[in-house]
Protein backbone atom coordinates (compact mmCIF):
# COMPACT_ATOMS: atom_id res chain seq x y z
CA UNK A 1 0.00 0.00 0.00
CA UNK A 2 1.44 3.49 -0.83
CA UNK A 3 2.60 6.05 1.72
CA UNK A 4 2.61 9.86 1.81
CA UNK A 5 5.99 11.21 0.75
CA UNK A 6 5.80 14.06 3.28
CA UNK A 7 4.50 12.63 6.53
CA UNK A 8 4.92 8.90 5.84
CA UNK A 9 1.35 7.96 6.69
CA UNK A 10 -0.28 5.12 4.72
CA UNK A 11 -2.75 6.26 2.00
CA UNK A 12 -5.02 4.44 -0.39
CA UNK A 13 -3.97 3.88 -3.95
CA UNK A 14 -6.87 5.99 -5.28
CA UNK A 15 -6.25 8.96 -2.91
CA UNK A 16 -5.17 12.22 -4.43
CA UNK A 17 -4.46 13.95 -1.10
CA UNK A 18 -3.02 12.70 2.16
CA UNK A 19 -5.65 12.53 4.90
CA UNK A 20 -3.06 13.35 7.55
CA UNK A 21 -1.13 16.33 6.21
CA UNK A 22 -3.18 17.29 3.07
CA UNK A 23 -0.23 17.00 0.74
CA UNK A 24 -1.10 16.35 -2.92
CA UNK A 25 -0.02 12.86 -3.85
CA UNK A 26 2.00 12.04 -6.93
CA UNK A 27 0.81 9.42 -9.32
CA UNK A 28 3.75 7.28 -8.44
CA UNK A 29 3.48 6.84 -4.68
CA UNK A 30 6.21 5.37 -2.59
CA UNK A 31 5.74 1.90 -1.43
CA UNK A 32 8.06 2.40 1.53
CA UNK A 33 7.26 4.53 4.51
CA UNK A 34 9.23 7.68 4.98
CA UNK A 35 11.40 7.42 8.04
CA UNK A 36 10.52 10.05 10.54
CA UNK A 37 13.38 12.33 11.49
CA UNK A 38 14.50 11.93 15.08
CA UNK A 39 13.53 14.78 17.33
CA UNK A 40 16.53 16.58 18.82
CA UNK A 41 16.13 17.11 22.51
CA UNK A 42 18.42 19.41 24.49
CA UNK A 43 21.06 17.54 26.45
CA UNK A 44 20.23 16.91 30.07
CA UNK A 45 21.72 19.38 32.52
CA UNK A 46 25.00 18.34 34.09
CA UNK A 47 24.77 16.83 37.53
CA UNK A 48 25.17 19.35 40.35
CA UNK A 49 28.73 19.98 41.38
CA UNK A 50 29.44 19.71 45.10
CA UNK A 51 32.38 21.91 45.99
CA UNK A 52 34.52 20.91 48.88
CA UNK A 53 33.58 22.86 52.00
CA UNK A 54 36.36 25.19 53.17
CA UNK A 55 37.19 25.69 56.81
CA UNK A 56 34.21 27.47 58.27
CA UNK A 57 34.63 31.04 59.53
CA UNK A 58 33.51 31.74 63.11
CA UNK A 59 29.90 32.89 63.45
CA UNK A 60 29.50 36.63 63.25
CA UNK A 61 27.65 36.87 66.55
CA UNK A 62 30.45 35.27 68.54
CA UNK A 63 32.91 37.73 70.03
CA UNK A 64 36.48 37.10 69.05
CA UNK A 65 39.55 38.27 70.97
CA UNK A 66 40.68 41.61 69.61
CA UNK A 67 44.31 42.75 69.59
CA UNK A 68 45.17 45.49 72.05
CA UNK A 69 45.14 48.97 70.51
CA UNK A 70 48.55 50.05 69.34
CA UNK A 71 50.25 52.13 72.00
CA UNK A 72 47.90 51.05 74.77
CA UNK A 73 49.54 51.22 78.16
CA UNK A 74 48.74 49.80 81.57
CA UNK A 75 50.62 52.62 83.33
CA UNK A 76 48.69 54.00 86.29
CA UNK A 77 49.16 57.26 88.19
CA UNK A 78 49.55 56.51 91.88
CA UNK A 79 49.92 59.98 93.39
CA UNK A 80 51.43 63.46 93.16
CA UNK A 81 53.71 65.39 95.53
CA UNK A 82 54.87 69.01 95.60
CA UNK A 83 58.67 69.21 95.35
CA UNK A 84 60.89 72.25 95.71
CA UNK A 85 64.46 73.03 94.73
CA UNK A 86 65.99 75.90 96.75
CA UNK A 87 67.51 78.85 94.94
CA UNK A 88 69.33 81.93 96.20
CA UNK A 89 67.78 84.58 98.47
CA UNK A 90 65.12 82.27 99.86
CA UNK A 91 63.60 81.53 96.48
CA UNK A 92 62.91 78.12 95.01
CA UNK A 93 61.65 76.36 91.92
CA UNK A 94 58.50 74.33 92.38
CA UNK A 95 57.82 70.95 90.78
CA UNK A 96 55.24 68.21 90.99
CA UNK A 97 56.51 64.67 91.40
CA UNK A 98 53.97 62.41 89.70
CA UNK A 99 54.49 58.81 90.79
CA UNK A 100 53.21 56.15 88.39
CA UNK A 101 53.55 52.40 88.19
CA UNK A 102 56.40 52.81 85.71
CA UNK A 103 58.13 56.12 86.32
CA UNK A 104 58.54 59.25 88.40
CA UNK A 105 57.63 62.30 86.33
CA UNK A 106 59.11 65.62 87.38
CA UNK A 107 56.75 68.35 86.12
CA UNK A 108 57.88 71.95 86.50
CA UNK A 109 55.36 74.46 87.84
CA UNK A 110 56.16 77.73 86.09
CA UNK A 111 55.59 81.13 87.65
CA UNK A 112 52.54 81.66 85.43
CA UNK A 113 51.05 78.34 86.54
CA UNK A 114 51.64 79.18 90.21
CA UNK A 115 50.20 82.65 89.74
CA UNK A 116 47.05 81.27 88.14
CA UNK A 117 46.69 78.70 90.92
CA UNK A 118 47.10 81.38 93.61
CA UNK A 119 44.56 83.66 91.93
CA UNK A 120 42.02 80.84 91.70
CA UNK A 121 42.59 79.93 95.36
CA UNK A 122 42.19 83.57 96.43
CA UNK A 123 38.98 84.03 94.42
CA UNK A 124 37.55 80.80 95.80
CA UNK A 125 38.37 81.82 99.39
CA UNK A 126 36.86 85.25 98.81
CA UNK A 127 33.67 83.70 97.41
CA UNK A 128 33.45 81.58 100.56
CA UNK A 129 33.54 84.74 102.69
CA UNK A 130 37.07 84.33 104.04
CA UNK A 131 39.02 87.42 105.07
CA UNK A 132 42.49 88.56 104.08
CA UNK A 133 44.38 85.99 106.16
CA UNK A 134 42.08 83.22 105.03
CA UNK A 135 42.66 84.15 101.42
CA UNK A 136 46.42 84.34 102.01
CA UNK A 137 46.44 80.89 103.62
CA UNK A 138 44.61 79.41 100.64
CA UNK A 139 47.09 80.99 98.26
CA UNK A 140 49.96 79.34 100.13
CA UNK A 141 48.27 75.95 99.71
CA UNK A 142 47.46 76.59 96.06
CA UNK A 143 50.55 74.80 94.72
CA UNK A 144 49.49 71.55 96.39
CA UNK A 145 45.92 71.92 95.14
CA UNK A 146 47.29 72.51 91.64
CA UNK A 147 49.03 69.14 91.66
CA UNK A 148 45.68 67.34 91.88
CA UNK A 149 45.02 68.10 88.22
CA UNK A 150 47.85 65.70 87.30
CA UNK A 151 45.87 62.82 88.77
CA UNK A 152 43.42 63.07 85.85
CA UNK A 153 46.03 63.51 83.10
CA UNK A 154 47.88 60.84 81.14
CA UNK A 155 51.64 60.46 81.71
CA UNK A 156 52.27 61.49 78.10
CA UNK A 157 50.24 64.69 78.55
CA UNK A 158 52.11 65.55 81.75
CA UNK A 159 55.49 65.14 80.07
CA UNK A 160 54.39 67.29 77.13
CA UNK A 161 52.94 70.10 79.26
CA UNK A 162 56.22 71.97 79.86
CA UNK A 163 59.45 71.60 77.85
CA UNK A 164 61.52 70.99 81.00
CA UNK A 165 59.45 68.04 82.23
CA UNK A 166 61.23 64.68 82.39
CA UNK A 167 60.84 61.19 83.84
CA UNK A 168 62.92 58.75 85.88
CA UNK A 169 62.20 55.10 85.15
CA UNK A 170 61.27 53.23 88.33
CA UNK A 171 63.53 50.33 87.40
CA UNK A 172 66.56 52.62 87.42
CA UNK A 173 65.95 53.98 90.95
CA UNK A 174 68.35 52.37 93.41
CA UNK A 175 67.46 54.34 96.55
CA UNK A 176 65.19 57.15 97.79
CA UNK A 177 66.77 58.72 100.86
CA UNK A 178 64.95 61.06 103.27
CA UNK A 179 66.61 63.49 105.65
CA UNK A 180 65.01 65.91 108.09
CA UNK A 181 65.82 69.56 107.45
CA UNK A 182 65.07 71.88 110.41
CA UNK A 183 64.03 75.42 109.55
CA UNK A 184 65.21 77.30 112.63
CA UNK A 185 66.36 75.78 115.91
CA UNK A 186 67.32 72.15 115.81
CA UNK A 187 64.60 70.88 118.09
CA UNK A 188 61.24 69.20 117.79
CA UNK A 189 59.35 72.49 118.12
CA UNK A 190 60.87 74.08 115.02
CA UNK A 191 59.40 73.77 111.58
CA UNK A 192 61.01 71.11 109.44
CA UNK A 193 60.79 69.60 105.99
CA UNK A 194 62.16 66.63 104.12
CA UNK A 195 65.27 66.57 101.99
CA UNK A 196 64.74 63.92 99.34
CA UNK A 197 67.58 62.31 97.42
CA UNK A 198 66.63 60.09 94.49
CA UNK A 199 69.55 57.91 93.44
CA UNK A 200 69.19 56.32 90.01
CA UNK A 201 71.47 54.93 87.34
CA UNK A 202 71.04 58.26 85.50
CA UNK A 203 72.25 60.34 88.46
CA UNK A 204 71.16 61.91 91.75
CA UNK A 205 68.17 64.24 92.07
CA UNK A 206 67.66 66.38 95.18
CA UNK A 207 64.45 68.12 96.25
CA UNK A 208 62.64 69.39 99.35
CA UNK A 209 59.09 68.55 100.36
CA UNK A 210 56.76 69.13 103.31
CA UNK A 211 57.12 66.99 106.41
CA UNK A 212 54.09 64.85 105.67
CA UNK A 213 54.04 61.14 106.43
CA UNK A 214 51.59 60.51 103.59
CA UNK A 215 54.23 61.66 101.09
CA UNK A 216 56.74 59.20 102.54
CA UNK A 217 54.12 56.44 102.37
CA UNK A 218 53.58 57.23 98.70
CA UNK A 219 57.25 56.74 97.92
CA UNK A 220 57.25 53.50 99.93
CA UNK A 221 54.32 52.24 97.90
CA UNK A 222 56.26 52.67 94.66
CA UNK A 223 59.77 51.80 95.98
CA UNK A 224 58.99 49.53 98.97
CA UNK A 225 62.51 48.28 99.71
CA UNK A 226 64.44 51.27 98.40
CA UNK A 227 63.15 54.04 100.68
CA UNK A 228 65.49 54.98 103.52
CA UNK A 229 64.23 57.15 106.39
CA UNK A 230 66.10 58.37 109.53
CA UNK A 231 66.49 55.84 112.30
CA UNK A 232 63.52 55.88 114.67
CA UNK A 233 61.11 57.28 112.07
CA UNK A 234 57.87 55.39 111.43
CA UNK A 235 55.73 56.48 108.51
CA UNK A 236 52.18 55.83 109.64
CA UNK A 237 49.37 58.33 109.98
CA UNK A 238 51.61 60.62 112.03
CA UNK A 239 55.34 60.95 112.61
CA UNK A 240 56.53 58.98 115.63
CA UNK A 241 60.04 59.36 117.03
CA UNK A 242 61.87 57.85 119.98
Amino acid sequence: MPYCEKCGNQVSAEAKFCKSCGTKLNPTVQTKPVQAQPVAYPPPPPPPQFATTPAQAPPQNVAQPQPSPQGASSEQIIGAIVLRKPKSFGRWDTFTGVLTSQQLIIAQMTSDMLKDAAMQARDQAKAEGKGFWGQWSEQLKASFSYTKRYLTMTPAAILAETPGNFAINNNTVREVKFKIKYLGNYDESSRKEWEVEIHSSAGKYEYRMDDNSQFVDLFKKVYPNRVKTPMGYFSKTVNIRF
